[in-house]
């Protein structure tokens, strides 16, 4: 009577088992196949921010205040899929003290780079300290630009740095 009731455990046990990773494999490709960009650093990216070189066709985003994050241009087709940015543009002196008091800290460096789409055509520009930065294209040429900026929070937040507030 226990070899059958063990059996059975077993027999459950092993169908669970291999419906859990079905199940993983099936997310993990729904996971993967997001129309993720990348960023390609580039420093004549950085010099054109920097010179105010950037091209004028682009729309220009910031996120951020007196100090931005990030800075980025990126091709007029596409559309922002936040709330959180703000359009600026180029030939301002807004741009130029965006540019110049863009955010930096300890082993966060001002860089440059192009946005790459999941193809890997260039569709843009960036300039900003924070190398952890997801690039998303949605359906209707929706961008999202995603810094990740666990510093601010502290070192609670598992990113080190930052400001510890009491």
């Amino acid at each position: 009577m226990k070899s059958l009731k063990s059996n059975y455990i077993l027999n459950n046990f092993n169908i669970f088992k291999i419906i859990g990773i079905f199940l993983t494999i099936i997310l993990l490709a729904v996971g993967c196949s997001s129309k993720y960009g990348r960023l390609r650093h580039d420093v004549e990216v950085q010099s054109a921010f920097e010179t105010n070189r950037v091209p004028r066709d682009y729309q220009y985003y910031y996120y951020g205040d007196s100090e931005p994050y990030v800075i980025f241009g990126i091709e007029p087709k596409y559309e922002m899929n936040s709330r959180l940015w703000r359009d600026v543009s180029p030939d301002t002196e807004e741009f130029r003290e965006m540019i110049r008091f863009l955010w930096e800290d300890y082993n966060y460096y001002k860089f440059g780079a192009d946005i790459l789409d999941p193809s890997g055509e260039k569709v843009g520009i960036m300039y900003t300290a924070i190398w952890e930065t997801t690039v998303k294209f949605g359906a209707d040429n929706q961008v999202e630009v995603m810094p990740n900026k666990p510093f601010l929070w502290g070192p609670e937040a598992g990113g080190g740095g930052g400001i510890r507030l009491r």
